[in-house]
């Protein structure tokens, strides 16, 4: 029998496992990442804006389709193994971070941009100028299976987004997490219309955040991972898309849910 989709990208040994005990979302609300902690964590900057993606293979990062599908490859940057964005050295960064260019974009064939609602099918993948040297901060992220589905876990979401909802506020330069859990989007229906919200949900989108709001993902995460830990590694859950506000109550961020992708982004992430 042929391998699924899923189970060529669990072949590599090292998907979904951190490996910083060696070292001594738009994110609203959450706490400063260790150096290494995310080792999939993608720093993607667009020409005059950022964007986040994840790790694939050596090769291809994934990212939402709608932070590069206006943009010019030779704008786009990609960034792996990066902490502080700034290079402050306030933090100790004992790895360096490797910069790539980016050769080709591929969107989901389905993807649809949706002025006032969540785009569909909100995931690219770029292949990357050259292969990826895996060492303890840059590990790819695990994908799911297409039966895969995580509603009710606890999901992390990490990026150097904004980091109050203050007019004008720039991203953090250093990575931030933060844990939303994952809800079900009949719940996340009830949730935006009670405040007057009415959002559009499809099958291929979740919805993730606190019923009180105060921790989220915010302008600057797009396109970065949403990680769920099972069995010891962590997978790919979902791809940070939309959301309106962040960390308000009653209105969770909106991901792509890989899941329904998987087949895809793995057939698409091969040279």
């Amino acid at each position: 029998m042929p391998s699924s989709p899923a189970s060529l990208v669990r072949s590599f040994s090292e998907c979904g496992l951190q490996r910083v005990s060696q070292f001594s979302k738009r994110i609203i609300g959450g706490n400063e990442a260790r150096f290494g902690e995310f080792p999939w964590q993608a720093h993607i900057r667009i020409k005059g804006y950022q964007c986040g993606g994840v790790l694939i293979n050596h090769y291809f990062v994934a990212t939402a389709a709608h932070c590069v599908y206006n943009a010019q490859l030779h704008h786009i940057t990609v960034h792996l193994g990066e902490f502080d964005t700034k290079d402050t050295g306030d933090y100790h960064e004992p790895l360096p971070k490797e910069t790539f260019r980016v050769l080709e974009k591929r969107l989901h064939p389905n993807f649809k941009y949706m002025l006032t609602q969540p785009d569909r099918y909100d995931i690219a993948v770029l292949r990357l100028n050259r292969p990826v040297h895996y060492q303890e901060n840059i590990l790819p992220i695990c994908l799911p299976d297409p039966s895969d589905d995580f509603n009710g876990a606890v999901g992390v979401v990490a990026g150097w987004g904004k980091t109050d909802n203050s007019f004008g506020k720039t991203g953090t330069n250093i990575l931030r997490k933060v844990m939303v859990p994952i809800i079900n989007n009949d719940e996340c229906l009830r949730w935006h219309h009670i405040k007057g919200i009415d959002v559009q949900l499809h099958f291929e989108m979740f919805c993730a955040g606190h019923s009180e709001g105060k921790m989220d993902a915010c302008l600057g995460d797009s396109g970065g991972p949403l990680v769920v830990s099972k069995k010891g590694r962590w997978y790919l859950a979902g791809i940070t898309s939309a959301g309106f506000g962040c960390a308000i109550d009653h209105q969770p961020g909106i991901y792509h849910k890989v899941s329904v992708t998987s087949s895809w982004v793995a057939s698409s992430s091969k040279t």
